[in-house]
């Protein structure tokens, strides 16, 4: 009986026992699975969370022919993104276009995920724009603008890369091609460069003596960022290479009259009629003036003494000029806010049409323009060509930006600027908001030569004037504090667009 009740407690106590370390081993393997989960295997689940957020791709056409604009937006709060790049109908072109903004998006999003998993509260921003800039050859320069960030006190970063292509043909050039291939030619062009360094103020206290020679040397290699236009060689080098990273970039831009006998023969059409027409990206719409028998770029005698009249007249006690200072195509994390600041200096307002893509990025400077009194405009989401775009479309562009605005700063748009002052009559009964045009057209997005905004705005510029320029480029905010002086010293006084509509009444 004894031995009975002994065996029944042995048995039960191996049951229990068993019960025991099954139960033991499911709680070791739950809490295996549960650190894997919070621990080491966060890494790939982020990098799969930021890569599944929604990515919203548009496709345009753009202004030029045979280019579309392709633009990418992912709205993730960690790591967002606003992407737009050129693609064409040659297949060539686009695969090399594509693999470089794929490779950004690639450095960008693993910077991030890296930065994250070291500090959990990193958040960062990459935006990439381009512009086409055309030659009467036919070709185009496209140079593709890459900025990027990861945390408010550290300096963000840019870059800059530039692709070419013939439309016609779909062949691309570099600058081997553009000198024949001839290494005589680029030591002249080398030596061009060099001087043009030393002319540039902009550049002279931020210059790295030691690596100008280094970084402007006659290799192909030095030269291959590009951008041939109808007046200038715009050279492109990357930061921290020729100057400090204050500047970014490095832009110099080196005119074609003194390097004209360097290039190849296939840049320098015969028969003019031939070549492409370019597209006016900084003038004025011309349709209403052309429907006048009129056109845009010509005056008569009697304006041009008036305008001579107005310009050269003394500042009085009792009446006094205005001007409108307008800026496109921003806002951008350090052009604009150098735009600000230099506005502040000389107690000025002025007027800003953005793009919805950065408004949405760049909330904090739109902001930053609101308060200081400065009025925000419209000037599309994606800076389409409106006249290219069905009626939905051209609501979409607008109303999405205003919406944006809005959202973002409590105040309603009341201005409205058209991309390329391209407008007809679908973008007119679409809008809803005044369409601003411009009388001086800068067109610092061609030059990039602080001193020749000046030029512009002192042989055009009158009472009740509009001045057209872009807070994209750092060379208009280099710029711009001469030509307030300039203007203060001709008795003009400074207002946005709505203010100069009503004292105009």
């Amino acid at each position: 009986m004894n031995r009975k009740r002994h065996n029944a407690r042995s048995v039960g106590i191996d049951i229990t026992f068993s019960i025991a370390i099954v139960l033991l081993t499911i709680s070791a393997i739950l809490l295996v699975f549960m650190t894997e989960k919070d621990g080491t295997a966060s890494q790939p689940d982020e990098k799969e969370t930021i890569s599944s957020i929604p990515v919203e791709t548009e496709q345009i056409d753009s202004n030029y022919p045979g280019i579309k604009i392709i633009t990418k937006t992912s709205n993730d709060k960690n790591a967002p993104y606003a992407i737009q790049y050129p693609q064409s109908i040659h297949t060539s072109f686009n695969t090399e276009v594509k693999s470089y903004i794929e490779e950004v998006q690639a450095r960008y999003l693993e910077t991030m995920i890296e930065k994250k998993r070291l500090d959990g509260k990193t958040s960062g921003e990459l935006n990439v724009s381009y512009e086409t800039l055309p030659h009467s050859s036919g070709i185009y320069s496209f140079v593709v603008l890459t900025g990027s960030s990861f945390s408010e006190s550290e300096a963000g970063k840019m870059e800059i890369r530039s692709f070419h292509l013939n439309p016609e043909t779909g062949e691309d050039f570099s600058i081997k091609d553009l000198l024949a291939g001839d290494s005589n030619r680029l030591q002249t062009l080398a030596s061009s460069v060099r001087r043009a360094i030393h002319k540039d103020e902009t550049l002279q206290e931020h210059l790295f003596e030691d690596d100008l020679e280094k970084y402007t040397e006659p290799r192909w290699m030095n030269y291959r960022n590009f951008a041939l236009t109808e007046d200038a060689l715009i050279i492109y080098f990357d930061e921290n290479t020729i100057a400090d990273s204050l500047v970014g970039p490095p832009i110099v831009s080196v005119p074609v009259d003194a390097i004209d006998e360097l290039l190849s023969s296939a840049f320098k059409p015969e028969d003019m009629e031939d070549a492409i027409e370019i597209p006016n990206q900084g003038s004025m719409d011309s349709s209403k003036e052309e429907q006048n028998g009129e056109h845009p770029d010509k005056s008569t005698e009697s304006d041009t003494v008036s305008d001579e009249q107005s310009k050269d007249s003394p500042p009085t006690g009792t009446v006094r000029k205005k001007v409108a200072l307008t800026f496109d195509d921003g806002p951008d994390p350090k052009v604009t806010r150098q735009i600000l600041e230099t506005l502040q200096m000389h107690d000025a307002k002025a007027t800003f049409f953005m793009l919805g893509s950065r408004v949405e990025y760049y909330s904090d400077i739109v902001n930053e323009m609101k308060d200081a009194g400065h009025e925000l405009g419209n000037h599309t989401w994606n800076h389409a060509d409106l006249t290219k775009l069905s009626p939905e479309r051209i609501a979409k562009e607008i109303d999405k930006t205003s919406a944006m605005i809005e959202d973002v700063t409590g105040q309603k748009v009341e201005a409205f600027r058209p991309p390329y002052g391209a407008v007809n009559d679908a973008v007119n009964n679409m809008t809803g908001l005044p369409i601003v045009l411009w009388d001086v057209d800068t067109q610092d997005w061609k030059y990039r030569d602080p001193a020749r905004i000046l030029q512009v705005v002192k042989e055009n510029v009158k009472d009740g004037s509009i001045i057209l320029m872009h807070d994209i480029h750092q060379s208009t905010a280099d710029g711009l504090d001469a030509v307030l002086l300039y203007l203060k010293s001709e008795g003009y006084d400074f207002v946005t667009v709505k203010e100069l509509e009503e004292t105009s009444l």
